[in-house]
């Protein structure tokens, strides 16, 4: 391009020039003007696209662009970052439950660690928590790095948890203890369905259900004395997690019970001495001397009293009551006490009877079998296992025959309840009142769950459905809100 505007130039120039001062070139007058008015477009065209220096030649160069290669770019900020051949595998993660018959060490085999490894973890985790207390079904955590063994973790309650890490060639174990907030809370209802499912709708804890339980089975029969209507009142303490979720429960401090309209109120008391039990107004134990339901769970099938005999088919004085129980139900003594005699005793079957203080006996009939231990002779404490449910002598089915004797005379064993429990020492009373009157405060200012006005009208239209707990955990006793069986319905009886 360059080299055809130079030749451009050079022509017109020598046209110029000829025009100027050669006489045998000329231009006639009439062309003269079309001649002068291209010269001047000429002009300005070549003024217009005739570079002005070398930089503008230079720009009109095309230089090809070399191909852009897309690189990674990394990150060099990044710690986890390394070159491929040196990365660390990463770790497996196994959790192994617990199996009957599963120890900790040869689990730890089963998953690839040898003896002496396997030992070592062993020992380590002992120094914090007793292998033999971990329980089937609960979950070891194993952490492998290159086929070694790095970490364990293990959860025996939802408030500890046991670590063992290796350093080196040794490991070393700890026990950490979470810690949860604590409040308190108060449930109160009236049955209307069973002590244990209306508690439980509430908020209750088996655990605190358990212990109301334990409080009133000395002087309440949970098969006959408990009727819809019936108030309760349970006041514990509670631990929640981040999420305000109940995970456990702490110590029960005060109930309240109302069967057939008898109130009884009862307060966690621990004496100067250290021991802890439940306390009425007054001072005095809710543990009687002797309990009036030696087998947790029973039903009542046979009353105290005169009764047609189901073998031997005449009336016939029933000088006992019968619990109906599965065969195998432990049986545990009323009270603290001697064993008279353990052995087989006619119609009774296997037969045991307990002297007590104050002139009292209890009797325990057509057992399977005794508890290791039970002979003559033998002292027991209150709620030791004595036997177990069978149906041995004289018997139609699986049941205890539980008597009272009173002095040489068998009484009815409903009397148990009326006996008041045992007073606290006179210098203990004043230490009592104090508590009381704190927990009593701390009642007044903790909140109180009661049911819900849906579901006060769940239980008044059966047709309305009201999600509870499908089943009733063993020993919690459940009201008689049911019709109870009878001899004609197969209940087992017994001489």
């Amino acid at each position: 391009m360059a080299l055809e505007i130079a030749h451009l130039k050079t022509a017109l120039g020598l046209r110029l020039q000829a025009y100027t001062t050669m006489s045998s070139t000329k231009i006639y007058r009439d062309r003269r003007f079309r001649f002068l008015t291209t010269l001047v477009a000429l002009s300005l065209i070549g003024f217009v696209i005739m570079p002005r220096d070398k930089s503008d030649a230079d720009a009109s160069i095309v230089v090809p662009t070399p191909p852009v290669i897309d690189t990674p770019k990394i990150d060099i900020s990044r710690f986890d970052l390394a070159l491929e051949d040196s990365q660390k595998p990463a770790p497996i993660i196994k959790s192994v439950k617990i199996k009957s018959g599963d120890s900790l060490g040869p689990l730890l085999q089963k998953n690839g660690l040898s003896g002496p490894e396997a030992y070592r973890i062993t020992q380590a985790f002992s120094t914090v928590y007793k292998p033999k207390n971990v329980r089937v079904d609960q979950i070891f955590t194993l952490y492998f790095e290159d086929d070694t063994l790095t970490n364990l973790t293990y959860k025996p309650s939802v408030d500890q948890t046991i670590f063992v890490k290796k350093t080196g060639e040794t490991y070393t174990a700890k026990s950490v203890d979470a810690e949860f907030k604590m409040d308190l809370l108060t449930v109160k209802a009236s049955i209307e369905n069973s002590l244990y499912l209306d508690a439980s709708r509430l908020g209750a804890p088996d655990r605190v259900i358990q212990q109301f339980a334990n409080i009133y089975e000395y002087s309440v029969d949970f098969q006959r004395d408990i009727q819809p209507g019936d108030e309760f009142e349970m006041f514990f303490e509670i631990a929640r997690d981040h999420n305000g979720h109940i995970i456990k429960s702490g110590d029960l401090l005060y109930t309240s019970f109302s069967p057939r309209g008898k109130t009884s109120a009862y307060y966690l008391y621990q004496d100067t001495n250290g021991q802890e039990n439940f306390y009425d107004i007054k001072g005095k134990t809710a543990k009687r001397k002797l309990r009036a339901t030696p087998v947790n769970g029973a039903r009542l099938s046979s009353r105290f009293g005169k009764r047609r005999h189901p073998i031997l088919g005449y009336r016939k004085m029933h000088t006992g009551v019968d619990f109906a129980a599965p065969r195998g139900t432990p049986i545990l003594a009323a009270g603290a006490g001697t064993v008279k005699r353990a052995n087989r005793y006619g119609g009774y079957g296997n037969y045991i009877r307990i002297k007590h203080s104050d002139g009292y006996e209890t009797a325990y009939a057509h057992l399977k079998n005794f508890a290791r231990g039970i002979r003559a002779g033998a002292r027991v404490r209150q709620d030791q296992v004595i036997g177990y449910v069978g149906t041995t002598g004289r018997s139609t089915g699986p049941h205890l025959h539980y008597e009272v004797i009173l002095n040489g005379r068998k009484i009815n064993p409903r009397r148990l309840s009326q006996l008041s429990g045992k007073p606290l020492a006179k210098n203990q009373i004043e230490g009592f009142k104090k508590r009381r009157a704190e927990i009593d405060a701390l009642r007044l200012s903790s909140p109180v769950k009661t049911p819900t006005l849906a579901e006060l009208n769940a239980e008044a239209d059966p047709q309305t459905t009201v999600e509870a707990p499908l089943e009733t955990p063993q020993n919690i006793p459940i009201s008689n809100t049911a019709p109870m069986s009878n001899a004609k319905n197969g209940t087992p009886k017994d001489q």
